[in-house]
């Protein structure tokens, strides 16, 4: 009588199927790892990027030292001519956060009113 239970064909089925999963998530393992240290790691150099930049929040001037602490390196691209005029690339590759590049000058201004809209409600519900 099988009431019940698995055939030997069918137990050897399942058994062979669960050790190549089993292979399969092990080996998966390493590089998991090192998608989350690498993850963890970019999340403290842009904390540790805050509290630097947080440091020197009012600065009067731009001081060799200030540059060194948060700028890893400057990268100059070679000159292009467009309708006449020169246009040159500039990438500037942060420490700990690397290349940052700026928002279009529309989207600035989109998010700049959508901040001056907010405070003047503000001023006017505390007035």
């Amino acid at each position: 009588m099988t009431k019940g239970l698995l055939s030997k064909e069918r137990f050897a089925t399942l058994t062979v199927s669960l050790e190549t999963e089993q292979k399969q998530l092990k080996a998966a393992i390493p590089e998991m790892e090192a998608t989350l240290d690498a993850t963890t790691d970019k999340a403290a150099d842009l904390q540790r990027f805050i509290e630097r930049a947080r440091q020197v929040t009012r600065l009067t001037e731009l001081t060799p030292e200030i540059v060194h602490e948060f700028i890893d390196k400057i990268v100059v691209s070679k000159p292009d001519k467009l309708n006449g005029k020169r246009h040159q690339r500039v990438d500037i590759h942060y420490n700990t956060i690397g290349l940052w590049v700026a928002p279009e000058p529309e989207m600035l201004e989109r998010e700049y009113l959508a901040y001056y809209n907010s405070m003047q409600k503000r001023k006017e519900k505390t007035a």
